[in-house]
């Protein structure tokens, strides 16, 4: 877990160009992170490209934090 966290983590880090540091498994995209909807789409498909996943539009809508 802590391996996919850290890569989870720089991909946020990278994408909303903010610190890691400031990155928590409970921290919300939107309210913690200052993530738009347009920002949380683009993590999910860096997220399903760096992992080789993919993830449903559906489940990708209910992501409100990073453990999400």
């Amino acid at each position: 877990m802590d391996e996919l966290f850290e890569k989870i983590k720089k991909l946020i880090a990278d994408k909303l160009e903010i610190e890691e540091s400031k990155i928590q498994l409970s921290s919300s995209f939107r309210g913690d992170l200052g993530a738009d909807s347009l920002d949380t789409y683009e993590l999910v498909y860096a997220i399903e490209e760096e992992l080789g996943v993919s993830i449903p539009d559906e489940k990708a809508n209910e992501f409100e934090t990073v453990q999400d």
